[in-house]
């Protein structure tokens, strides 16, 4: 498992971050047991693991090593014998093309180890300390054992050589703690077998939901990225040793008294409730398992979960869902699983379109974070310079899978864009004394302005339905601040002067804001409502709210 010292539990292999790390190959000598005057050299990088070797491992068709398979060798650290065995997983190329085989500290020395029928030797504790059986290294963190086992070698005259040597090393993506493979027994969703009449996996349902199109990804370049990391998934591994979450419903029968129950490991599974007794030997002597489910697991069956809960008409009526908004970063986390486990269980996709939006960088395209100081407060900005304005700068510039750059200038430019909105409609509304709603006759250039007000209306209307939404926001921006604020109401000023001219300027304004008003209230909810329950109310159809209005 991958298993994290600091915060003492395991993880999926997607919540582990890789990272380049520069290192050292330390080449180590291993020496026969029949004739210690020769050895066999191993490349490790990781020589505070070799009191946990049981094997060397070489590849049958490496012409060197062909004739001392089977051979013992003799561990440098803790003096123990271990056998020499052939393995075609074994890179002929690489170091020595002698691997030191840790089945408890490595995945790959695990397989081979298994296929062997080799011991396993756990040297490292939970608490990231080495045990009795590191020998010398006991009670020593990883970084102190390294040195420790280092200086030894060079004692022994077993350390040959070092290499400076660059490699990818795992951490906790919560605290990037550097990850230990370790022997844990862990509760796992199979996600590649194939199950049901249908004989397809968790994997295969997700996969063919997208490939036929149920699923829409935006953009859709990640649906190659979705493909790529379905083709290398793995079991997933469920259970977490930390102290929130949902405990895992299962339960150790303390009393095996009967072979039935021996046979089952005394375990009993029960999503509803604790059993009163073991079904198979009849003991109320049951534990829980002390484990509770990653988060992940748990956030992935939202979709129906939520809507199953209560009241069985709210799955009818609103699943799946339309769109499905989310961040780029958690298409693996959350998102896949959400469509395996929503088409497992209700048989059904759990959503039509995935809409993956950017991160949020700073000004200069860095990851904002407490540490870098560069984080923008929501809550205290929007103190400042009004939620509309945050609102606006989140959404202007941020395009589908692209990550946005944000500072307090560009939330304060759109704080003027609300204060604009808010004198420009003051201003109409001191002028409407004496309008009915009435359209009164228009000349062509009325007609002409109503008529790019509505190429504007069905503008917006294209770039939200086929979720452009910066572009939608950028559209009203402009036409509000540009086109209606500086040339429209501009040009009405002199015409509500002129009794002729005044209820057509009249309603002019009234009507290119009215439907302004509904344009720009999803992303400017707060100024824009306020706003419309200060207009008069021309019509008894007239809905009292913006948010439920009949779009234009």
């Amino acid at each position: 498992m991958n298993y994290c010292p600091k915060h003492r539990t395991a993880f999926s292999d997607l919540e582990v971050k890789y990272q380049k790390e520069k290192a050292k190959l330390y080449y180590i000598r291993y020496n026969f047991v029949k004739d210690k005057t020769k050895s066999i050299t191993v490349a490790t990088t990781r020589p505070e693991t070799i009191p946990g070797d049981i094997a060397i491992a070489v590849n049958p068709k490496d012409k060197r090593y062909q004739n001392i398979i089977n051979e013992l060798v003799i561990e440098p650290l803790t003096q123990r014998k271990i056998p020499i065995i052939s393995d075609e997983r074994v890179e002929i190329d690489f170091g020595t093309g002698a691997l030191k085989i840790t089945p408890s500290h490595d995945a790959l020395d695990f397989e081979i180890g298994q296929d062997h029928h080799l011991e396993i030797r756990q040297t490292l504790n939970f608490d990231g300390k080495f045990n009795e059986l590191a020998g010398p290294l006991k009670d020593l963190k990883v970084p102190e054992a390294r040195q420790k086992a280092i200086e030894i070698l060079k004692n022994n005259n077993h350390l040959i050589k070092e290499e400076n040597y660059t490699h990818e090393v795992g951490h906790c993506y919560k605290c990037g703690t550097t990850i230990e493979p370790m022997m844990m027994e862990q509760w796992f969703v199979k996600m590649i077998q194939p199950f049901g009449k249908a004989n397809k996996s968790l994997r295969d349902l997700a996969v063919e939901a997208v490939k036929k199109g149920q699923i829409k990804i935006i953009p859709k370049r990640f649906e190659k990225v979705f493909f790529h990391w379905m083709s290398s998934l793995k079991d997933w591994n469920i259970s977490r040793q930390i102290s929130w979450g949902i405990q895992l419903p299962v339960w150790y029968c303390q009393d095996q008294n009967n072979e039935k129950c021996k046979s089952h490991h005394g375990i009993i599974v029960n999503i509803k409730n604790k059993p009163s007794k073991c079904p198979y030997c009849g003991s109320p002597n049951l534990v829980q398992d002390p484990d509770v489910l990653d988060t992940w697991f748990s956030s992935g069956q939202w979709p129906f979960a939520t809507l199953i809960a209560n009241r069985k008409k709210d799955f009818k009526t609103f699943y799946p869902t339309d769109v499905m908004e989310t961040g780029w970063d958690i298409l693996f986390f959350w998102v896949a699983r959400m469509i395996m486990l929503g088409i497992y269980y209700t048989g059904k996709i759990p959503f039509k379109i995935v809409y993956l939006h950017g991160l949020v960088r700073d000004k200069d395209r860095q990851k904002m974070s407490k540490s870098k100081g560069n984080a923008i407060d929501p809550l205290a900005v929007t103190g400042l310079y009004g939620t509309d304005a945050l609102r606006m700068a989140l959404i202007i510039g941020n395009t589908a899978g692209n990550d946005i750059i944000i500072s307090e200038e560009k939330i304060r430019g759109y704080r003027n864009f609300a204060n604009k909105i808010w004198n420009a409609s003051r201003f109409i509304l001191m002028n409407l004394q004496g309008f009915d709603g009435k359209k009164p006759i228009l000349k062509p250039h009325d007609k002409k302005i109503l008529k790019d007000l509505e190429k504007t209306e069905k503008k917006i209307s294209f770039y939200l339905d086929h979720h452009r939404f910066s572009l939608a926001g950028e559209t009203l921006y402009h036409y509000f601040w540009h086109t209606f604020a500086d040339k429209i109401i501009e040009e009405m000023k002199t015409r509500i002067k002129e009794g002729k001219e005044k209820k057509a300027a009249q309603y002019l304004l009234w009507k290119i804001l009215n439907d302004s008003l509904k344009m720009l209230h999803p992303f400017m909810p707060f100024v824009t409502e306020v706003i419309w329950q200060k207009l008069p109310n021309f019509s008894i159809k007239r809905e009292k709210i913006l948010m439920i209005a009949k779009w234009p």
